[in-house]
């Protein structure tokens, strides 16, 4: 089939010895609760009182969910939306174009919000993605507790004399969740309530970088305000949404910006426009009989530094130990990177992911135009159709696809 790495345990250490030596917790850590201080944020100066948004924080931290609506009948097919304390600190990663000017990238935080849909006109249906994503100053923008999960991003209203208002808001604590979200791009908010049920860890290195979904069910409402194309002038237009989807929380350190230390691959590039020095590809798909699941595949200089995941079936958690990508139909979206080549984004591929308890296979389909969120990233939505255990499986997801 395809090499797995060997996993070695010892006590509570997981040591993937393909990938070098780290105290990783992601295959030991419980998978039914969630202990707080995963909720919380982590990376706040100073130590004790108020966050202190005017002091550079030695990392950041990012909230972030997706839900797939039930109904097929709705316009929206998808709600992908974050709110991130800081930026990942890579140009192409992160979008300095973005940044307000004097604005320094330490000093921003970002909020993203993306609703793709499939709009019916005159001329047949139309696949649109409402993508909305600024960064912002810190102490401006940022609201956040240290003794709940209470985080909050403020904009400016272009549409309303530049009038103050919520981009996002996250809150609750485990299993309950609430989402808050404007794009002020189009004019549509979001309201969201998750339930959680089955935890997925991707990495958990203290003091490195520590990352999970929680996959649980939703529902709340999507609504068009009168100055968004999807509502009419006279009023706003809501609609029911129920679904399936994930919460996440990422957080890792970043003492500097690593643009410095990627110079030299960046030569490289400029030389040779085809060689990517990094692949990252991160899918989280749900299925029929409560199938749902995901895996995350990072290589850096031909070697892999993340190929695990896990899925559910019917409440029964199973590991992935090990993902292959096909690339079956590829699309070449033209978007500037750094050395004035183009970033190849793939419109079909095959998956085979090695499980505890079988293969699973599945044939993924990105149907709508990729949302790019940085000249060498795209977040999309994504149906799939497939086997596992014997049994055909099919359904849709959320992906994040990176080559840098």
């Amino acid at each position: 089939m395809f090499d797995v790495p060997r996993i070695e345990r010892r006590g509570r250490a997981v040591i993937p010895l393909s990938r070098g030596l780290w105290f990783d917790r992601a295959l030991t850590n419980d998978r039914s609760s969630l202990p707080p201080k995963y909720e919380l944020p982590v990376y706040l100066a100073p130590s004790s009182g108020e966050p202190n948004t005017s002091v550079r924080w030695p990392g950041w931290d990012g909230w972030y969910f997706f839900m797939v609506p039930n109904s097929g009948d709705l316009a929206v097919r998808m709600v992908r939306a974050s709110i991130m304390t800081g930026l990942y600190g890579l140009a192409g990663v992160d979008d300095y174009s973005k940044l307000p000017p004097g604005l320094s990238a330490f000093d921003a935080v970002e909020h993203l919000m993306l609703t793709p849909a499939e709009l019916i006109t005159p001329a047949g249906a139309k696949k649109v993605n409402d993508l909305s994503h600024h960064y912002m100053p810190k102490r401006f923008a940022l609201s956040i507790r240290r003794d709940v999960l209470d985080v909050a991003i403020l904009g400016k209203d272009s549409r309303n004399d530049g009038a103050v208002r919520q981009y996002g808001r996250i809150q609750g604590s485990w299993p309950h969740y609430q989402f808050a979200f404007l794009n002020p791009d189009a004019d549509i908010s979001i309201s969201l309530e998750c339930a959680a049920r089955h935890i997925i860890w991707w990495a958990d290195v203290p003091g490195v970088f520590t990352y999970f979904a929680a996959f649980g069910d939703f529902k709340g409402s999507i609504t068009y305000g009168r100055g968004s194309t999807r509502g009419d002038r006279d009023q706003e237009k809501s609609y029911a949404l129920e679904g399936r989807g994930s919460f996440e929380h990422g957080y890792a350190r970043k003492p500097f910006n690593f643009d410095a230390l990627w110079s030299p691959v960046r030569a490289v590039e400029a030389v040779v426009p085809s060689f990517k020095a990094i692949s990252y590809q991160y899918e989280l798909f749900l299925g029929g009989d409560d199938l749902h699941g995901g895996f995350m595949l990072a290589r850096g200089f031909g070697m892999n530094f993340r190929n695990l995941g896990g899925l559910y079936v019917n409440g029964s958690y199973i590991r992935i130990k090990g993902v292959k990508i096909d690339y079956l139909k590829a699309e070449d979206e033209h978007v500037p990177t750094a050395s004035r080549s183009s970033v190849t984004f793939h419109r079909e591929w095959k998956v085979r992911a090695v499980t505890t308890d079988g293969l699973l296979e599945y044939t993924g389909r990105r149907e709508w135009p990729p949302p790019g969120v940085s000249s060498n990233m795209i977040y999309y939505n994504f149906s799939f159709s497939g086997t596992f255990g014997g049994k055909s499986i099919s359904g849709s997801g959320y992906g994040e696809y990176l080559s840098l």
